[in-house]
């Protein structure tokens, strides 16, 4: 076992949360949450999923990096100034060299969904190849709950 391959550890039980409270600075002119600052969202909320099993230094300086390929995203309600957003995150389908990360933001006082997202993360090599996703970055997330 390398420093930077962890032996696998056991999948956590439910998608990881984490909340972030909404600033003036996260919202457009109207005073909702804008696009750019959710997309920065989520991504902190798969770092902070990955970093409950492996470190950070761990995965930016092992062989292997997650990229984001692909977003699929939705706003089916808004989300505003003041207010607390649970983002919530999980594995939805795991593929040999990819693997899709669902990720759910809810107003946290109201639950109601103010964003839905699918991600697909390639595997790559520090030369950009695809390679098989590390077992140990699986681990990081708890399976998406079926419908």
């Amino acid at each position: 076992m390398s420093p930077v391959e962890p032996a696998v550890p056991a999948v956590p039980a439910s998608p990881s949360e984490i909340t972030f409270h909404i600033f003036p600075t996260d919202c457009d002119m109207l005073g909702h949450l804008n696009h750019a600052t959710m997309l920065g969202f989520l991504e902190r909320a798969r770092w902070a999923a990955f970093e409950h099993t492996l470190s950070l230094q761990q995965v930016l300086s092992a062989p292997v990096i997650p990229v984001v390929r692909q977003v699929d995203i939705g706003y089916p309600a808004q989300m505003p100034l003041g207010a607390d957003l649970t983002v919530r995150s999980g594995i939805l389908k795991v593929g040999n060299t990819s693997f899709t990360v669902r990720q759910e933001a809810r107003n946290a006082a109201t639950g109601v969904v103010v964003a839905e997202a699918n991600l697909v993360i390639v595997a790559i090599d520090r030369q950009g190849k695809p390679v098989r996703v590390p077992d140990a970055w699986i681990a990081t997330m708890a399976i998406w709950p079926a419908p």
